[in-house]
């Protein structure tokens, strides 16, 4: 027979985290009404209010539609105002002078409020920034450069609590925060070490409005501190096996190690640091990271798991001597320990923060703080000088072990970083191709997160379509359109629906099947409102490769109309589907007979394939038969672009690791466009893409030697110097400055 105290809870007697954390759980069981319902019948709080409009933004991110995203949009900056509003340094001062008619905020709300305030900045970020044009990824820089100073000095506050709160307990009731981070010590082994300022060099001048918690009392100290970490140049990674000691570690690691593309610094370059992680089997390396065979120093032999990095807070009181960041050590916690803050007469019980509730702030701060380092790594190199300028970088390792321990804590946000970590394992990292070719670590991760929610989200519509994700990437195409059969079938929500019916239309492409895939996006064309011109243009190149060839006139005229009218026509998608709808034919041109052949329309679907990064997830005999396409005689009237078939051709030959053939195509293509006396500008990713690859190709080959090597930084450094302004010219210059970085 239970016992009361161990019965369930109400919903009326849950907390309002809680009471969120249930409506995030009934929207991914796919139960989205039932979600909105419950945020109705609860009072409104700012935790009410942060769940509805986290819902809001990930329909908005899923649909891509602008409706959804003006409306959660709207939603963040309603959230902002209000948060802002709650810790704003004119209601500071107002409360001060004349006092205050509201009840004072206990510590763990304060607390809260800040993180969901810099959260509703990341997600508008992110909203304003997924056109792809200047000015949205102008508002988008200011707007994370608002949620990067509330993140990292939020992240300092409950970093103290949380350190505090595991000495005390002795590391018996908190597990590991997610990043250990040791500052190397002035004097060799000896001496003392101190926490990674998390901050921007003008942090210390900037402060929440009515935090309570000390800000440093002496800025001499805190910036000759800061100058002095900017001094150094050496990023360390120390091996915590209980095998090896204090000089184990290995140093002078550039960032490129936890930033495969090259795109994200370190925490912050110029600092250092020494990540301690726990020793794991070495994996094989990806193309790029393969290509560094005369390491003397051993690196590739030293892997430190991205999701198993942890804060380095056992190292006793000789850690403490300086605090936090270098600041002033704060009395010994004590139920009055935060009093010098507090105004005299008002009670010391709104400062008191329960050990459970430290333990699931550090989880909400790490979601967060988890996305930003992830996003901003994804930025392309022609950004980075403008982020520094803005007084941050991205660390994807560190944003990487933030969502891992986010999604084991408490705190309401924990499903949605196991979405995150799952968003970027299995579309982020294979679109970028972050690692090279070589996806088995993030399909063994993303694999394991799916398992380890399979007894919550067993039937939810997300976690089945990233289980579809991760089968695609698994060339288990069939398995594939199962899950996201099933998921389309399960979900409630439209968006769902069509992101399902989305990746359908890309499996059938993957697989050659051309006349289902063309129904699909048809399909998608109708009722989608995300860029009717992509299915559109999907479509057309389809009914072009199935034999259809009597609508392709009629395709042109819509598409060009259909960028004409899109309030998004200077995104990156817009432009590239409006160069490829160059290639289908007018009527005034009267018939052509490479129109009326379907292995020109092949051509352009085995490009969409190659710049989605596709092709590994076709099967051998998928890739056979385009490598027969591709090796067909071509002339200057039989491709759509010149040298595109010896492009694939070489890509295939690449997957089906026959490297010498594929490097034979690829000098093919490049001695083709190089003969062609006028270069179209539209068609320029050729060249780039082939000089790129035949790059790689000739440092994968172990018998290349020093005349390789030399002929590959040739290669890469013409393709960054002579071609500029081309389709997906930002993907193509991450993976050469990351090349062109491990050969230095």
């Amino acid at each position: 027979m239970c016992t009361a105290s161990a019965r369930e809870p109400t919903m009326d007697e849950l907390q309002d985290w809680e009471y969120v954390k249930r409506g995030i759980t009934l929207w991914l069981n796919n139960m989205p009404k039932a979600a909105e319902d419950s945020f109705k019948d609860r009072p409104s709080s700012v935790h009410i209010v942060a769940g509805h409009t986290f819902i809001s933004f990930m329909n908005a991110v899923i649909s891509w539609e602008t409706e959804k995203m003006n409306e959660a949009q709207s939603r963040l900056r309603e959230l902002e105002k209000q948060c802002a509003g709650d810790v704003g340094w004119l209601k500071s001062v107002r409360s001060k002078l004349f006092g205050s008619s509201e009840p004072r905020k206990s510590l763990t709300e304060t607390l809260e409020e800040q993180i969901i305030l810099a959260d509703s900045q990341l997600c508008l970020a992110i909203l304003v920034s997924l056109g792809q044009d200047i000015g949205g990824f102008v508002k988008g820089g200011w707007l994370l450069r608002k949620a990067w100073k509330v993140y990292q000095h939020t992240y300092q506050q409950i970093y103290q609590l949380y350190s505090e709160q595991l000495q005390s307990d002795g590391d018996a009731s908190f597990p590991q925060a997610p990043l250990r981070l040791q500052q190397q010590s002035k004097d060799g082994d000896a001496g003392m070490r101190v926490s990674l300022d998390l901050g921007t060099p003008c942090s210390a001048d900037w402060t929440v409005p009515n935090s309570t918690l000390q800000s440093p009392d002496d800025s001499s100290k805190w910036s000759s501190h800061l100058e002095a970490l900017r001094k150094s140049k050496t990023t360390t990674f120390e091996l915590a096996d209980s095998g090896r000691g204090e000089g184990s570690s290995f140093s002078e690691l550039t960032s490129s190690e936890s930033d495969p593309s090259g795109s994200g610094g370190s925490v912050k370059k110029s600092y250092t640091t020494d990540f301690v992680g726990i020793t794991s089997p070495s994996r094989a390396g990806s193309s790029t990271e393969s290509l560094d065979h005369n390491d003397t120093n051993g690196l590739e032999n030293v892997t430190v798991a991205r999701d198993r990095l942890m804060l380095d807070l056992g190292q006793g009181s000789a850690r403490r001597v300086n605090g936090l960041h270098g600041m002033q050590p704060p009395p010994k916690a004590s139920p009055n320990w935060r009093s010098f803050n507090t105004p005299a007469g008002e009670s010391h019980a709104s400062d008191e923060i329960l050990p459970e509730d430290i333990h699931r702030l550090m989880g909400a701060i790490s979601f967060g703080y988890g996305v930003f380092q992830l996003s901003i790594s994804l930025l392309p190199p022609s950004l980075l000088k403008l982020i520094s300028f803005l007084g941050f970088e991205g660390d994807r390792a560190m944003g990487i072990a933030c969502l891992s321990f986010s999604r084991q804590s408490t705190d309401m946000r924990a499903p949605l970083a196991t979405l995150a970590l799952l968003w970027y394992y299995t579309i982020v990292t294979p679109f970028f191709a972050l690692d090279g070719s070589n996806l088995s670590m993030e399909i063994s991760a993303a694999q394991e997160l799916i398992d380890e929610a399979n007894e919550q989200f067993a039937k939810s519509s997300l976690f089945l379509f990233f289980r579809g994700r991760v089968e695609r990437l698994k060339s288990h195409i069939q398995d594939a359109i199962r899950a996201y059969e099933l998921a389309y079938r399960s979900s409630a929500q439209r968006e769902i629906k069509l992101l399902c019916l989305h990746e359908i239309g890309w499996c059938r492409l993957i697989q050659l099947d051309y006349g289902t895939a063309m129904r699909n996006f048809k399909e998608l064309k109708v009722c989608s409102q995300f860029s009717k011109s992509f299915y559109s243009y999907l479509t057309a190149i389809c009914e072009g490769s199935f034999g259809q060839f009597s609508n392709l006139v009629k395709w042109r005229e819509e598409i060009l109309e259909l960028i004409n009218r899109s309030p998004q026509k200077d995104s990156q998608i817009e432009r590239y589907i409006f160069r490829r709808c160059l290639k289908l034919p007018r009527a005034e041109s009267g018939e052509q007979p490479k129109y009326s052949s379907s292995l020109y329309w092949k051509y352009l679907v085995f490009e969409m394939l190659f710049l989605w990064n596709a092709l590994s997830s076709c099967n051998e005999e998928q890739l056979a038969s385009m490598v027969a396409d591709c090796s067909q005689p071509t002339d200057a009237f039989s491709e759509p672009m010149v040298g595109i078939s010896r492009l694939i051709l070489g890509a295939c030959l690449s997957c089906l690791a026959r490297y010498e053939e594929a490097i034979g195509a690829f000098r093919e293509c490049i001695f083709m466009r190089e003969t062609l006396e006028h270069q179209e500008q539209q068609d320029m990713h050729i060249s780039a893409f082939a000089y790129y690859e035949l790059a790689v190709l000739l440092l994968r080959q172990d018998t290349a030697g020093e005349d390789g090597r030399a002929e590959a930084r040739r290669l890469l450094l013409h393709a960054q110097q002579h071609f500029k302004n081309y389709d997906f010219d930002n993907r193509v210059s991450v993976r050469i400055h990351t090349v062109l970085k491990r050969l230095d």
